[in-house]
């Protein structure tokens, strides 16, 4: 596990084998979750065309959750934005390109915002969560709204995810 410039946020990197069968990589494993305290409560996952941008997405308490996000099929731009008040970087945003390739999740603590822009077709993004989904606490920031340029002209967003109030008119509660 590696730390990252956004505090609790981690790099993990996957047990990956590479052979002339192809590939197979370990996305769990128990230790990690013990050592981030991590209670896994559900798991999903999303399939995006190319040029789709998904996010930035978070729950509010009490359905705040902790996430261990990976890359299973395509390639991603994820961007986490911190959303903590007493974080030395809230409003700070980091970026990553993830695939399978890339060999690593990422463990995205509460507090943090989550999206991404699909750089390929098909690109399978799992979520692990610690707290079930609850419609009523799923919020959002609007993605083009905390000064991270997202270089692309027409992304693929959903009018929910349009709606997002920008950052500056988002009261934080963590």
């Amino acid at each position: 596990m590696e730390t990252t410039e956004i505090p609790g946020l981690v790099k993990i990197t996957n047990f990956n084998q590479f052979d002339s069968r192809g590939l197979f990589v370990k996305s769990l494993n128990s230790q990690n979750l013990k050592e981030l305290d991590f209670n896994l409560q559900e798991s999903f996952f999303s399939v995006s065309r190319k040029d789709v941008l998904r996010g930035m997405h978070f729950q509010l308490p009490p359905f705040d959750q902790n996430k261990i996000i990976f890359v299973s099929s395509g390639k991603i731009l994820d961007v986490i934005l911190d959303l903590r008040l007493d974080s030395p970087t809230y409003g700070h945003h980091e970026v990553f390109e993830i695939s399978k390739e890339t060999n690593y999740s990422l463990y995205i603590p509460l507090g943090l915002a989550h999206g991404f822009y699909s750089l390929e077709d098909n690109s399978i993004v799992n979520y692990l969560v610690s707290s079930p989904y609850s419609p009523d606490h799923d919020k959002g920031i609007l993605y083009n709204s905390f000064g991270f340029n997202w270089n692309y002209v027409n992304p693929i967003i959903s009018k929910r995810d349009l709606s997002f109030p920008s950052f500056n008119e988002f009261k934080s509660v963590f």
